[in-house]
């Protein structure tokens, strides 16, 4: 077992649930977070699928943004949330990408949440860039391009299945085309509007993880962007922070350890991380991490109206 893979497991280990944190104990979590932000030179930000749940966009329970646009295709196909129609099985292709369009325009049309936004905010006039496994095109629209490295890929793009090619194209209009085609009742598009490469035929797909993934160009130059913003951060003396958020334990590899490892062997850089389900770090952190144990909603609403007061002192 590798040095970061039995820092996780040694930190799982002692932390088999998170305790309850008093009123008390959370305002002074988010005065010292505030405080460890504000006087942060350079933020790099892990984002994962908490912060979007905490702006009302969960994929992976039931929710209200299921029950009325996608309840056809729960009567159709049985289930229950988005995640789960997108692994769905489908007997045909048209059927699954009926649910894609609706999927695709859904996302592609959600307002950019709450959260991101006060995010945006809070890390505005910092260098900062933003690593994120979100794949529903939140971190995309909040923040520059030049700032962002989208290691799941993004519905907001299609690429060829195979792939063939290293082409990325938008899936807005192509999701828009068979909605139409559909109709209101329809849960199949029609054949002819199924999304093909040009290059070789094949269907084309959403760009997001699986066994076909497209590391293409524009992924490989998020990486290197990442890499090249991290390598100056840490090695200019300044004080750093590793903002996480939202982040489970499904890919800790991508967020979660390397945060851990580059603040342990940086005496510069603080390691902070915000999320219900978590309440510590490893023992190798102490005196520069900090875990707020709480709803991300919640806590940016509080470093939000902290940072106005300041503004209007000012």
């Amino acid at each position: 077992m590798s040095r970061l893979m039995g820092l996780y497991a040694q930190h799982l280990s002692a932390n088999a649930a998170p305790p309850a944190v008093d009123k008390a104990t959370f305002a002074r979590q988010v005065e010292q977070a505030g405080n460890v932000l504000a006087d942060a030179d350079m933020v790099v930000c892990g984002i994962g699928s908490g912060m979007s749940t905490a702006c009302g966009y969960d994929h992976y329970g039931r929710s209200a943004a299921f029950d009325c646009p996608f309840a056809k295709f729960e009567r159709a196909h049985g289930f229950s949330s988005l995640m789960d129609g997108f692994y769905h099985l489908y007997a045909t292709n048209e059927e699954r990408w009926g649910f894609l369009a609706a999927y695709i325009a859904y996302l592609q049309n959600a307002p950019v949440g709450r959260a991101y936004r006060q995010l945006a905010k809070l890390l505005d006039g910092k260098e900062y860039f933003v690593l994120t496994t979100n794949v529903d095109g939140q971190v995309r629209r909040a923040f520059p391009s030049e700032s962002v490295w989208l290691f799941q890929g993004d519905f907001g793009f299609l690429q060829c299945c195979q792939p063939c090619c290293d082409e990325l194209v938008s899936a807005l209009p192509v999701a828009r085309a068979m909605l139409d085609a559909m109709g209101d009742d329809g849960v199949a598009v029609p054949s002819d509007l199924l999304p093909r490469c040009p290059q070789c035929g094949w269907l084309r797909s959403p760009w997001v993880r699986d066994h076909g993934f497209l590391e293409g160009e524009a992924w490989r130059d998020g990486k290197r962007r990442y890499e090249r913003f991290v390598s100056d951060a840490l090695a200019g003396g300044r004080r750093v922070v590793f903002l996480e958020l939202g982040v489970g334990g499904m890919t800790p590899s991508i967020i979660e350890i390397p945060f851990w490892e580059m603040t342990r062997t940086n005496p510069n850089a603080f390691y902070l991380r915000v999320n219900m389900g978590k309440a510590s770090e490893p023992r190798q952190l102490e005196g520069r991490s900090l875990t707020v144990t709480g709803d991300i909603a919640n806590v940016f609403d509080m470093l939000t109206n902290e940072q106005e007061t300041k503004e209007q002192d000012a």
